[in-house]
């Protein structure tokens, strides 16, 4: 796994991953890289009409962490499935993603992918774009 693709993700999916219920991230497109391969989490900013949506990490020093406009973790992207059709998917893809299927078709509006996350590691210390 020598690439890497980092995902800019708002913080509320950045917290659903972090906690392990979310295990498919649902994207209108997949990179050229061949799966397995690493993918950087960055959480993006609060949007300005929700300014209060804050990500906090707790550490394993027991302190709390801002994490918006931060790289909170990775994980190996080992699977894409295929969304569109839906049926291409697996059948809990709904569960997995944190979305329901009217959603999910919603989002896409047409072809779309399901990255299976696994081996994810959420670091005690967010890191800043400047260190990758």
């Amino acid at each position: 796994m020598s690439k890497a693709v980092m995902l800019s993700i708002r913080p509320k999916w950045c917290e659903k991953i972090a906690s392990g219920e979310k295990t498919i991230e649902v994207r209108k497109t997949r990179p050229k890289l061949e799966t397995p391969f690493k993918a950087y989490i960055y959480c993006t900013m609060p949007d300005t009409r929700d300014p209060h949506n804050i990500l906090e990490l707790h550490g394993a020093d027991g302190k709390i962490r801002k994490a918006n406009g931060k790289v909170i973790g990775e994980f190996t992207c080992d699977r894409i499935y295929e969304l569109a059709p839906i049926n291409h998917a697996p059948d809990d893809v709904e569960e997995q993603a944190c979305l329901t299927r009217e959603e999910i078709v919603k989002y896409l509006k047409g072809t779309g992918y399901g990255w299976h996350i696994s081996d994810l590691l959420i670091y005690d210390q967010p890191k800043g774009l400047d260190e990758f």
